[in-house]
């Protein structure tokens, strides 16, 4: 089983301190960690270096401006293929391999912040988008955009890891591609080495507390959702849980105890999945024992959650949405 830890808010000065290159190494953990506009810079190259030496695996995580949507999107895949090859020649120079390129496909940044600053009208923002985005030639013509880049990836002797919204995985289940044409995000189409369902249970069951979704709810759509990844998807299905603190969005309902994470790693194993990605190491890392973390997880017991009806329903429901539209 692979293990990795998203780092999204990590210096590489804070990388190549010992007590983390310890920590990762002693758990045989992938780093994920981000890699925003401008981080190719002496102390990157350093970080990269060290931890080729330390035998260490890393895994870029490419980040674009927020004003070009922060994730990779169909809107910017020209964009992103020219900062890759600018990244290849800059490792090139510094005479390091990268062992993977995170390729993050979500819908552009600017879209949550317009959906956040919609106030009372959400949901008519959120058709807006949906029409803005559903335009099928775009979407395969980015698809053969991101093919290409994902060639000159794997002939740079890297592997492609791209964290999904978990919701694509109806796509998969359907045979279609609806689902990621309104998203910008080519999952289907593309030969990503691994696709990791971004499926965070404390987001879930805090963001839908309204609507009554609990954190048993939100186990099963983890379990859900893998199992079918699982099924579809074989030796390229991966899971993100969490979250162990926030991130991109500001105020995410995150854990603060590798106890209360125990049930999602549970579940991924359960499902079979052999590629999980915690997110994130910042919050890891800010226990007093960050062991714990590591211990706790990795040493979790396959268990199959209890069902939920609700969700059930909730993903039948979004497959017949996907087919209307």
């Amino acid at each position: 089983m692979k293990i990795r830890v998203w780092a999204e808010y990590f210096t590489p000065k804070e990388a190549v301190h010992k007590k983390v290159i310890s920590l990762l190494k002693k758990y045989d953990v992938c780093l994920a960690i981000a890699f925003p506009p401008g981080s190719m810079n002496p102390d990157f190259a350093r970080m990269m270096k060290v931890y080729q030496d330390e035998g260490v695996e890393v895994a870029l995580w490419v980040l674009l401006p927020d004003e070009s949507g922060y994730w990779i999107s169909e809107r910017n895949a020209d964009e992103f293929s020219e900062l890759i090859h600018r990244i290849y020649d800059w490792a090139d120079k510094g005479k390091f391999r990268i062992p993977w390129i995170a390729v993050d496909l979500e819908p552009p940044y600017y879209q949550y912040q317009r959906i956040q600053n919609a106030g009372a009208r959400k949901a008519l923002e959120i058709a807006r988008i949906i029409m803005e985005n559903n335009n099928r030639s775009r979407f395969y013509d980015a698809s053969r955009k991101f093919e290409l880049i994902q060639e000159f990836i794997h002939s740079r002797s890297t592997k492609t890891l791209a964290p999904a919204t978990a919701v694509i995985i109806e796509d998969i289940v359907r045979g279609t591609t609806s689902a990621q044409n309104l998203l910008e995000s080519p999952i289907t189409t593309v030969h990503w080495d691994v696709v990791s369902f971004m499926i965070y249970t404390s987001m879930i069951a805090g963001y839908m507390k309204r609507l009554h979704v609990t954190p048993r709810d939100a186990r099963w759509y983890l379990y859900s959702v893998c199992s079918d990844a699982k099924n579809y998807l074989w030796e390229q299905a991966g899971v993100s849980i969490g979250v162990t603190y926030i991130g991109k969005l500001g105020d995410e309902p995150y854990y603060e105890s590798p106890e209360e994470l125990l049930p999602d790693m549970q579940a991924a194993k359960a499902a079979l999945i052999e590629d999980i990605a915690i997110y994130n190491l910042e919050g890891i890392l800010r226990s007093k024992k960050p062991e714990e973390w590591f211990d706790t997880l990795l040493n979790a017991e396959p268990h199959i959650p209890e069902r939920s009806a609700k969700i059930d329903t909730f993903r039948k429901l979004t497959q017949f949405a996907a087919s209307i539209i």
